[in-house]
């Protein structure tokens, strides 16, 4: 039976969500097992998968045990408990779960395993929890604090896991880099535990710097589609907007694909430090989007792997995520990578393990509140989870395809299917306004043109 988690907690030793940190989906009645004893100064609060009390509520205690002063958070974010209304920072021993009045806050989504990590052999000393993919255990902003430190393993199966087997991958070095150690899950099975990490072949005690969760499916909660474009035509759709900075990319709009070529040195980064060598030159074609969503697209990989692109989530040059398969030529060597850009601060948010060298791919971008996650697939039926992160972005957002040319690499060219954006069907009506009934009904033109246009993806696919 699936573990139950009416919330999701992920504690902080900082202010502003910063320093070593935690996920608490259990109650924790010694912090100093989590390596907080005392520390922790901010938190996040999500509805779980198991939401089902409105009135539930993180409790922090003063002492070990559940004792002594305690104050308690409802869903929500809190950046710092310094603050004179909770004045409960760096006091926090024991943390526990229980229901008072509160009202409802961010939801978490899916929970297809919980992965523990613990510092000694036989799931002893300080440990972690492990929700999504964590490309690095060095860096607190990445995740945790963990890395070289993990001698044992418990793997839970999760209230989402998928009807399909499932593996969790630990790698020697951060962002997914080095010797890798797979261990396979099922769906009837419950759980998995390795005690000692330094007796298996590999010998990976304390060698685990980043961890990926593969082989379930993103949400099927966006179903209809708001917004598609198969770029057949000569004309580009009113709803979309060319930037091309400097002018050095160039698109055109093909008999079912959009293909765009990028010059040498085109970007969409600040640089390393900031400021030094970036450029935000890299076209984009970009519509305006509200609410929570989700877009996708198709790209066709050549032997070449010439092909350096995809989506692109844009409040402007300080605040955009990218999902996209990258160039062979590159150093990423043909990876799909996520990548958030917040304040001239480049982050790595995970990688599509094991789809360089397909015949296509797809890309999707999931947005809920401030939490975007990435997934990329082969099929578009089986899908790679790419991490997940947090960016604030108010309405409006620009979405669409991006395509870019980093360092001194040959030009670049990507070809794209579709793009499509999806919403909850209980809000297509507010999004779409009047537009939404109408298009409910085909017309007999719009029914022989779908036709053709069937007929001509077929002779390509053929081709």
């Amino acid at each position: 039976m699936a573990a139950r988690i009416p919330l999701i907690v992920e504690v902080f030793q900082h202010v502003d969500f910063k320093g070593k940190n935690s996920f608490i989906v259990e109650p924790i009645p010694r912090t100093h097992r989590i390596g907080l004893n005392d520390q922790i100064s901010s938190l996040r609060v999500y509805r779980g998968p198991n939401f089902s009390n409105p009135n539930h509520k993180v409790i922090l205690y003063e002492h070990p045990n559940f004792r002594g002063r305690k104050v308690a958070f409802g869903p929500g974010f809190y950046p710092n408990i310094h603050d004179s209304a909770y004045n409960f920072a760096d006091r926090t021993s024991s943390i526990n779960f229980g229901t008072m009045p509160i009202p409802v806050g961010p939801e978490w989504g899916t929970v297809p395993v919980i992965v523990e990590c613990f510092e000694n052999t036989e799931y002893r000393g300080k440990h972690i929890t492990i929700l999504r993919d964590i490309a690095n255990l060095r860096d607190p902003q990445g995740g945790t604090w963990f890395e070289d430190r993990v001698s044992s393993l418990r793997i839970t199966k999760g209230p989402n896991f998928p009807p399909h087997p499932m593996e969790i991958v630990f790698y020697e070095h951060p962002e997914y880099e080095g010797a890798k150690l797979a261990v396979s899950m099922n769906p009837s099975e419950f759980k998995k535990e390795i005690p000692n990490l330094h007796v298996l072949p590999q010998s990976f005690g304390d060698s685990i710097s980043a961890i990926k969760i593969e082989g379930w499916a993103s949400s099927d909660e966006f179903s209809n589609v708001a917004y598609f474009d198969e770029f057949i035509g000569n004309q580009m759709n009113s709803e979309w907007r060319w930037e091309d900075p400097n002018g050095g990319g160039s698109w055109s709009e093909q008999q079912g694909y959009l293909e765009m070529k990028v010059e040498p040195g085109q970007d969409l980064w600040h640089g390393s430090p900031p400021g030094r060598g970036g450029n935000m030159d890299a076209p984009r074609l970009l519509m305006r989007a509200s609410g929570d969503f989700a877009i996708e697209t198709r790209i066709k990989v050549s032997p070449q792997l010439r092909e350096h692109g995809g989506l692109i989530v844009w409040k402007g040059p300080w605040r955009f995520i990218r999902l996209e398969k990258t160039s062979g030529p590159h150093a990423f060597r043909g990876d799909v990578r996520f990548e958030r850009h917040v304040q001239r601060v480049f982050q790595l948010v995970g990688r599509g393990d094991g789809l360089r060298n397909v015949r296509e791919i797809y890309l999707r971008i999931e947005r809920r509140g401030t939490r975007f996650s990435g997934f990329a697939s082969d099929d578009g039926i089986n899908w790679k989870s790419c991490g997940d992160t947090h960016v604030g972005m108010g309405d409006p957002v620009n979405v669409g395809l991006h395509a870019l040319c980093p360092g001194n690499i040959p030009a670049t060219l990507t070809r794209f299917d579709y793009f499509r954006l999806l919403k909850r069907k209980s809000e297509m009506e507010r999004y779409l306004g009047r537009r939404y009934t109408r298009t409910q009904r085909m017309s007999d033109e719009d029914r022989r043109r779908q036709r053709r246009d069937q007929r001509s993806r077929a002779m390509r696919e053929l081709i």
